[in-house]
């Protein structure tokens, strides 16, 4: 079943669903803040967006752009949801890049090595590390 040909993207909104669905995007095993971010702090400010397929969200995400001197980046700041069969970075990606096509960079931060292998065989590369010392 081709989902893309069948899906549509409509503005997400913040309700209950959408936040547990998103609490996994941002468990234990996700956090890119360093254990000082909350949900709340990383959505807030995003756009929240939601792929439907026969009227029923199936993927939701959440982009943040910023508007730099040289150029406009979007960070995904989420995904959640998955359809059966179906890998969510292949295809939820697609989606993102089409509506980002006039941005000049999209950038996503992960902790997940089986999503940067991912990343990189879409093209994707590695640009740069984050290190972080706790001070108290």
């Amino acid at each position: 079943m081709d989902h893309q040909a069948q899906a549509v993207i409509v503005p997400g909104r913040l309700d209950a669903a959408a936040r547990q669905a998103y609490a996994v995007a941002f468990g234990a095993r996700c956090d890119t803040s360093g254990g000082l971010g909350t949900m709340d702090d990383e959505l807030t400010g995003a756009s929240l967006f939601d792929v439907q397929v026969a009227g029923v969200t199936v993927l939701r995400y959440a982009l943040r752009t910023i508007k730099r001197e040289k150029g406009v980046e979007t960070f995904i700041v989420a995904a959640a949801g998955g359809l059966p069969g179906a890998d969510m970075t292949a295809t939820l990606l697609p989606f993102i890049e089409t509506q980002c096509a006039n941005v000049d960079r999209l950038t996503i931060n992960t902790r997940r090595p089986g999503l940067v292998k991912k990343l990189k065989a879409q093209g994707w590369t590695l640009d740069s590390y984050v290190m972080r010392k706790k001070i108290k």
